[in-house]
């Protein structure tokens, strides 16, 4: 199944100025999505509005769901099934 996921953020909590936070983030979705069989397929980044957008691929929606637990508290993430 394919997966549109759209991460976005406010100025407060954006990463661009906190390297370490960014490592956490960018590392630690890497390291899930391998653990939980998801493939990113693209990554899109729209710096003014402080969003990121993946097209991710995986058996299932929970599959997707777990592979986001480490990132979860960098803000919000709307996940939906495409086609």
């Amino acid at each position: 199944m394919l997966f549109h996921v759209t991460h976005t953020h406010d100025y407060r909590t954006c990463m661009a100025h906190r390297p370490d936070a960014r490592e956490e983030f960018t590392d630690g979705f890497i390291k899930s999505t391998a653990e939980n069989n998801v493939t990113i397929l693209a990554t899109y980044n729209n710096r003014g509005r402080h969003t990121r957008i993946w097209v991710l691929e995986a058996v299932d929606y929970q599959a997707v769901d777990k592979a986001l637990e480490p990132i979860l508290k960098f803000g919000d993430y709307d996940i939906m099934p495409v086609t």
